[in-house]
C-alpha cells in the first residue's frame, strides 16, 4: 500500500472493543494461543497475554472492524495507535493483534509513550515530527474536551463503538483535504 498522507488516530477500547464485551471469558484462552501460532506460524501468539488476545480475537466488534478496513482501503490510510494499548504492548504485538483481523498491514506507527500528556498532546507532537501527514481523523471514546478544543475538525467521538454514525463522519473528514 502506497502512503497518502492519510491517517487514522486509534483507540481501541470503546472504538472497536465495547467497553462492555466480556465475551473472552467463555473460551479456552490457552488453547487460542495454541491455535493462533500454529495458524500464523508465529509462536509469539503463545507468549502474549492471553487476556488481551481474547479481547482482540472474541471481543473486538466485527462491525466496527470492517468499518475500520473499509475507510482504510477507501483512503488509503495508514493508522497510527494513539490507544492506551501502546502503553503495555509494543507495536510489534500491536500489528500481531490487528493481523487477527487483517489489518496489519495498515498499522503505521504509534504515538510516543513518554512524558506526561494526554492523546490530544501526543497526537499534536506526532503531527509536529510526520510533516508528511495531509489528512487525519481521529477516532476515540474518550478526552473528548480536549480533542474537540485541539482538532475540532478532525476528531470523532465514538460512543460505545465506531458505529455507522461514526464511520460517516469518519469519511466526510477524509473527504475535505485540510
Amino acid at each position: 500500500m502506497e502512503q497518502s498522507g492519510t491517517f487514522i488516530f486509534l483507540d481501541i477500547d470503546g472504538v472497536l472493543q465495547p467497553l462492555s464485551s466480556q465475551k473472552r471469558f467463555k473460551h479456552d484462552l490457552e488453547e487460542l494461543r495454541k491455535k493462533l501460532a500454529e495458524q500464523y506460524s508465529n509462536e509469539e501468539y503463545l507468549e502474549m497475554d492471553k487476556y488481551d488476545l481474547g479481547a482482540v480475537y472474541y471481543d473486538w466488534d466485527k462491525e466496527a472492524v470492517e468499518r475500520l478496513r473499509k475507510i482504510c482501503t477507501e483512503f488509503e490510510a495508514g493508522i497510527i495507535i494513539s490507544s492506551a494499548w501502546r502503553l503495555y504492548s509494543p507495536l510489534s504485538r500491536l500489528k500481531d493483534y490487528f493481523r487477527l483481523h487483517n489489518l496489519d498491514i495498515y498499522i503505521k506507527g504509534e504515538t510516543s509513550q513518554g512524558g506526561g500528556g494526554f492523546r490530544d498532546e501526543k497526537i499534536a507532537d506526532y503531527l509536529k515530527e510526520h510533516k508528511e501527514i495531509r489528512r487525519f481523523v481521529i477516532l476515540d471514546d474518550a478526552y473528548t474536551d480536549l480533542f474537540e478544543k485541539r482538532f475540532p475538525d478532525q476528531f470523532v467521538y465514538c460512543r460505545d463503538i465506531f458505529d455507522e454514525d461514526c464511520y460517516q463522519k469518519a469519511r466526510k473528514i477524509l473527504q475535505n483535504d485540510t
